[in-house]
């Protein structure tokens, strides 16, 4: 007798995240809709792009400023990755520990004006205006760099509000608010164009909210299927009982269907 192969196993995915972002609602999801084929989740420290050991994930939860898409994602027939833009994130105010804001939960635009913001590469043209640096060469060079400068006391700096509650630490944060919400970054997910797969399409319909009751399988869609309804069957017509020759009931039969005939006859005659 032949053994039966047990089923490979589904590959593990390798799903990268940025700071500032909670994949763990979308492993949740993913859990109870696919327990067949595990999803490991890695954080990566790079605030902005990919990281150098992108080729490590299948997938990458990565962010963009304001208005950009993930590189190599709009390049047409050169496109190299595919992209899904999950969400906008609001814009925070982050200050030094200390400062006459700090305990609030958030700073108004007016309020900004009583603070100096500092310009950094990360900072969005739509943002409010920072303040130019004198010499260029001033400007840091990351926003790591200009929350360095920021705990000096030399003034605040703009950042997506999720980063800032991630990575800030010697500092007080604060949402802005603003009557045209703009945005502080956006987070997409992002994989290679050649490891798209049914699963890394599947994982991307869970990160746009498919849930184990919305997702369902071939079998499960042909057993919920709506049944085409039964056709309503024609009653048979009565089989006329069978009369011995010469009984009365046969020649009243006879003497019936004489006179059909004779009808018949008489309507085809008028047609003429």
């Amino acid at each position: 007798m032949t053994d039966t192969p047990e089923p490979t196993a589904a590959a593990e995915i390798q799903l990268g995240f940025t700071r500032g972002v909670a994949p763990s609602k979308w492993v949740r999801r993913w859990n109870a809709i696919s327990p067949e084929q595990p999803l490991s989740i890695v954080p990566f420290p790079k605030p902005y792009g990919r990281p150098e050991h992108a080729a490590d994930f299948d997938m990458i939860l990565e962010r963009t400023a304001p208005g950009g898409t993930p590189v190599g994602a709009d390049d047409g027939a050169a496109r190299t990755h595919h992209a899904l833009r999950l969400y906008d994130e609001a814009v925070a105010l982050v200050l030094p520990k200390g400062h006459d804001f700090t305990g609030r939960e958030s700073v108004s635009i007016a309020d900004l004006a009583e603070v100096r913001l500092l310009d950094h590469p990360d900072h969005a043209p739509d943002w409010p205006a920072a303040e130019a640096w004198e010499d260029p060469a001033w400007m840091p060079a990351d926003v790591h760099a200009a929350l360095d400068i920021v705990a000096t006391g030399l003034g605040g700096i703009l950042m997506p509000a999720p980063l800032a509650r991630h990575i800030v630490d010697k500092h007080a944060h604060l949402t802005v608010r603003l009557e045209e919400p703009i945005v502080g970054g956006s987070i997409w997910a992002s994989w290679p164009v050649e490891r798209d797969a049914p699963d890394m399409q599947h994982l991307a319909g869970v990160m746009r909210g498919r849930t184990a009751r919305s997702s369902r399988g071939v079998q499960a869609d042909a057993q919920t299927a709506p049944k085409e309804p039964k056709r309503r069957q024609q009653p048979k017509a009565k089989a006329k009982p069978k009369l011995k020759p010469n009984s009365r009931g046969a020649q009243l039969q006879a003497a019936a269907e004489k006179r059909e005939r004779e009808k018949a006859e008489r309507r085809r005659a008028k047609r003429k």
